[in-house]
């Protein structure tokens, strides 16, 4: 995978594992969502100064949007320490049409509910 495209899938993965939008995150570092939308896709890269502000809104290390593939675990430390049968989930999700995606999301939610500190907090 090109380094453009790796770059824009850390920063998709994060964005989502933070439940934000493509707007939230254009607005949070003062970009337009089109400049999102190209960097997630690959069509763009970040400057500095974009990557710098990125990591400061996902409060990660610089180095773990910019790292090669080499080094990479999997796309982004977040999914450092899941399982693979978790990675498979997530891998098959992100695929999806997005009303298929949220209607499988809300079946793992309702199904992990009972299980996960993170839903708890989500629906306090």
């Amino acid at each position: 995978m090109d380094r453009k495209k790796l770059i824009g899938l850390r920063i998709k993965t994060m964005r989502r594992s933070r439940k934000m939008t493509q707007a939230d995150l254009a607005n949070a570092i003062n970009q337009s969502q089109s400049s999102i939308t190209m960097y997630e896709t690959g069509r763009r890269e970040p400057d500095f100064e974009t990557l710098e502000a990125l990591a400061d809104i996902f409060n990660v290390p610089l180095s773990s949007i910019v790292a090669d593939e080499a080094s990479d675990n999997l796309y982004s430390p977040i999914m450092e320490t899941m399982s693979s049968q978790a990675r498979i989930i997530s891998g098959g999700v992100d695929r999806m049409p997005p009303e298929k995606r949220d209607q499988a999301l809300k079946i793992l939610q309702a199904a992990f509910v009972e299980y996960s500190d993170f839903f708890k907090e989500e629906n306090k």
